[in-house]
């Protein structure tokens, strides 16, 4: 049987309000990373998941976080799935 998987491409970002877009919000002489972003600069606004059996999934499948995690809804816990990363790191997505 083929293994199932699951392919995340970020498809929007934008700069994070949190530290400007700059990774950190730190003090110039103290840089810590910023909570919100975690140091990336850009926050992710939309993606798209696939699954190989039933296509490109609606929204209501699935949540995702503005740092690119991703929790699948209504996935059985016994099926085997086989998550491919982003095609892009979420630094280089393109934002608006």
């Amino acid at each position: 049987m083929a293994r199932r998987t699951v392919t995340i491409r970020y498809t929007a970002s934008r700069a994070c309000p949190n530290c400007g877009g700059r990774g950190n919000d730190g003090a110039a002489w103290r840089p810590v990373d910023c909570r919100r972003c975690k140091g990336r600069g850009r926050l992710i606004t939309a993606i798209e998941v696939e699954d190989s059996l039933e296509g490109i999934l609606p929204r209501s499948r699935y949540d995702f976080y503005a740092t690119g995690e991703v929790e699948l809804i209504d996935f059985d816990e016994d099926d085997e799935i086989e998550v491919v990363g982003p095609e892009e790191p979420p630094d280089t997505v393109p934002g608006y």
